[in-house]
Formats: structure tokens, C-alpha cells, sequence
């Protein structure tokens, strides 16, 4: 493995959109993690912010399909050390690993949409001819 790619995604079928919202590139899986779990704090922060602008709006119907708000999920999973052991194992494995969850939003203002978030890293492997050039330069 050469590393590891990090993203932050954002998916709304209903709005037919994907949105990156962050990604990055960690050299380790302790760096991938401590990136993840950095963004999965800023996304909950800003989605928190959300919840409260939009508590005037009556939305009590479409909100109780959902049992944990999406800032809960991200908090708690950043907050659970033995999951990231098992995380850290399979990211040094070179196995994918995301944290994900899913949640109401309203778009440009004008609409309620369901959004996915996904937090996730995985292994990037360069093609052999960048990794000998690499490995060749001084």
C-alpha cells in the first residue's frame, strides 16, 4: 500500500446530486483515522447548526423516520475507540472502511431531501512504473 485516500461525501437521490465535501490523502491508517474522525466533528458541528435553523419548521413527520440525528451517528463514531482498532486493522489490511448515515436536509432552501453521508478511506496502490520512479529518485 501507498497510502490511503479519505473523502467525505454528501448523496441525495431525491435531489440527484453527490456532493465531496473533503478529501485527503493519509500515509497511514492512525492518519486516516485521526483525519475521519477530525471531519466526522466538523460535519456534525455544521449539521448541528442546521438542525437548530430548521427547528422552526415543522418537520416532526418526515424527522421521526429517523431514530439518531446524523451529528449523533458521526459523534459516536469518532468517539468509539474499540471500533477504531478494528477500523485501524482493516485500513492496514487494505480493506475499505467508512463511517455512513443518513438523514433529512433541505436544499438551496426550497426543499427536504433525504441526504447519505458517508465518511470513508481505502488503500491506493500507484501503478508499479510511478512506484519504482518514486522508490529510483533521490
Amino acid at each position: 500500500m501507498d497510502g490511503f485516500l479519505c473523502e467525505v461525501v454528501a448523496r441525495s437521490p431525491d435531489a440527484g446530486g453527490e456532493w465531496y465535501l473533503a478529501n485527503t490523502w493519509a500515509d497511514t491508517p492512525d492518519d486516516a483515522l485521526n483525519w475521519l474522525h477530525h471531519q466526522a466533528g466538523r460535519l456534525a458541528d455544521v449539521l448541528d447548526a442546521a438542525e437548530v435553523d430548521q427547528a422552526e419548521v415543522d418537520q416532526a413527520e418526515e424527522r421521526s423516520q429517523y431514530t439518531t440525528p446524523v451529528a449523533t451517528v458521526f459523534r459516536e463514531w469518532a468517539a468509539d475507540d474499540a471500533f477504531r482498532h478494528v477500523q485501524r486493522a482493516a485500513l492496514a489490511d487494505g480493506q475499505p472502511i467508512s463511517a455512513n448515515a443518513r438523514g433529512p436536509d433541505r436544499i438551496c432552501g426550497s426543499a427536504d431531501v433525504e441526504v447519505l453521508y458517508s465518511l470513508s478511506a481505502r488503500s491506493i496502490l500507484r501503478p508499479a512504473p510511478i512506484r519504482l520512479y518514486l522508490l529510483e529518485t533521490p
